[in-house]
Formats: C-alpha cells, structure tokens, sequence
C-alpha cells in the first residue's frame, strides 16, 4: 500500500508540531523519518496511523483519502520502542492476540490461528520461544514478538516507532541488519521513526529528515549524506566543522566532514594548508580521532584517520603539523545552532 502525507499540519496549543509536511512512500519501501527530538517525527507518524487527526491537509493510503478513517480501518501494524506486551501471556498468545479478538466474520480458526503464530515466530526467529514469558526474553527478543504480534493481522502499512531505542547498541546493530532482511522479505510498506542517524541511513530505502517540523530533505541514503540540501542536514548526519571564507568561486560557509581532512607534518605548496597543533589523539577502534587547534584563529578542527595511516603519521599531542580540507560544501546560510 502506497502512502502519501499532503501538506499535513498540526498543532498543539501555540505549538506546530508538523508545519506543511509532504511526502510519499511507495508500496513495499522502507522510510525513515529521522530527526533531533521534537522534529515531528512521531507526530506524523501517529497521524498516518490514524490515532491523531491532522489540523489541515489529506492522508491518503493507496489513493484514497484516510482522514476520516479510523486506525483499525486504515489496517496499519504499529510497534512502539517499550514493546507493550502482556506480561502474563507467553510470546505465542501475545502474537495470537490480535487475531482472536478480530470479528466473527474476519476471526480464523484456532488451527489457522495457530499456524500462523508459528509461521510469524519462525520468521522472527523465535519459534523456540513460543511457551516463554515477556521477563524470560531478552529486549531483542521482545522487540522481535512486538514486531511479530503488529504482522499478525497482516496490516497494510508497518509503523515502527523508535523500535530499538531501549536496547543497548550491539543488539540495535543486529536487529537493524535482521529488519532489513525481514522487510525485503515481506515487503510490507513500512516507515521507521528513529533519531539515529547510522540506523536511517543502513536500514531504509529512503530517509526523510524533519526540522521543526518541517521537512527539510528525502533521498537515498547515498543522496541525502553525499548531497546535503542545508547545513541542518549536513550537521545532523554527522560531526563537521565548519569553515567562514571563500575557497575557488564559492564562498559562504564551508562544511567538511572529519573524514575529508588530510593531515601532513610539512607544509606544501600553496596557500590551501593550514598551521594547527595537534591537541587531543583518541586512538581506540579503527578509526583515529584527533582533534586539532588553528593557530591562526583558535578554532578546533576534528579529523578522522584510519589507523593504517595514523600509524605512518605517527604524530603526538604537542606537535605543529599542517591540514587541509580535501572536499568541502558551501552554504549561504550560517551553521544551525
């Protein structure tokens, strides 16, 4: 089912949580609507759901108008960050529950009922973990019967809601890898609600990002990260620092990303190196950090090196080596706050 949000707006007293938004997702994609908190994100995702109605503007599902529609009519699976399971009903009856309270007429058999349960916890990977109780699961695993329980009765649209924000970041890693091979092999249109950068741009097919309410950009992954349409984008979607002057015929203010920075301890040729002295090393992991301070006006500069290279460099803190930026990106507007 295809999902398209027109100039959907809605306040909350003097508040505008959504101001204007528009967007599609198109039947079988994976959207992430990904933003700092208060951005709107859970809003319009509570208004496509149907548990809150828009001030102005359609919601339309698969071409048709859905405000009027109630969240059991529109036949979206919703799935929360705390899980809200039963505690005192084991994964099989909270994933079964869904489908024994729908009508007579709708209702399935018990046998039906239960090859269907089995079938969801088998593609959940939690076939085994039929008889336990929500405390006898971990957080993975309860956010796996969550998500079974949603699919239950084979919702048209999947809402997931900061799914993996309570869980610790080795599990979000593996459950973000396990959604999207779930999601490719079921190919229900879903839209993810997350703040995590890293998990928008490796799980979706397109990441929406919200600013106050607005939306300021939606693309590939690719896109919106090698192609930032503002500097809100730019500094959201990681650490950048930030340059005031003019480089070739752009001028402006320039953003350059840790990773674009090359560092050597004699200067070379041309006006482009910069004098800093080294100020902080953070050598854990595969990736250097260091931090640096420009003798020229004091401001930091932070570079990410692969350790390969760190190694050759062999710099220390104290020292006066030389940068320079080997790509930058120009904006007019001045830095977000």
């Amino acid at each position: 089912m295809s999902i398209e949000v027109r100039d959907v707006r809605k306040s909350y007293g003097k508040f505008n949580a959504v101001r204007g938004v528009s967007l599609r997702v198109d039947d079988g994609e994976l959207v992430a609507l990904l933003g700092p908190s208060g951005s709107g994100k859970t809003t319009l995702l509570r208004l496509i759901a149907g548990l809150e109605r828009p001030d102005g503007g359609e919601i339309l599902l698969e071409g048709e108008n859905a405000n009027d529609q109630s969240a059991a009519q529109r036949r979206i699976g919703f799935v929360f960050q705390h899980y809200a399971l039963f505690r005192h009903m084991t994964a099989f009856e909270n994933v079964a529950f869904g489908l024994r309270v729908q009508s007579k007429k709708e209702r399935l058999s018990k046998e039906a009922i239960r090859g269907r349960v089995m079938e969801l916890l088998k593609l959940v990977q939690l076939e085994s973990h039929a008889t336990h109780f929500p405390t006898q699961l971990s957080g993975g695993q309860r956010q796996r019967v969550a998500l079974a329980r949603a699919l239950a009765v084979q919702p048209k649209v999947l809402l997931l809601d900061e799914p993996f924000g309570a869980l610790d970041a080795k599990v979000r890693k593996e459950l973000r890898r396990w959604l999207r091979r779930l999601q490719s092999e079921i190919h229900v249109t879903t839209i993810l609600v997350t703040h995590d950068q890293e998990e928008a741009l490796e799980v979706a097919d397109r990441v929406a990002i919200l600013n106050a309410g607005l939306l300021e950009q939606v693309g590939s992954p690719d896109s919106v990260y090698d192609h930032p349409a503002s500097p809100f984008v730019f500094d959201f979607l990681g650490n950048v620092n930030i340059f005031h002057g003019r480089a070739q015929t752009a001028s402006g203010v320039g953003y350059v990303r840790p990773h674009e920075i090359e560092l050597k301890k004699l200067r070379d040729d041309g006006d482009q190196w910069m004098e800093v002295k080294v100020t902080q090393i953070y050598a854990a992991g595969p990736l250097v950090k260091v931090e640096l301070r420009r003798a020229d006006n004091g401001n930091l500069v932070q570079t990410e090196i692969p350790r390969k290279q760190w190694d050759e460099l062999t710099f220390s803190v104290g020292e006066t080596v030389f940068a320079r930026p080997t790509a930058i990106r120009f904006f007019d507007q001045d830095p977000p706050n």
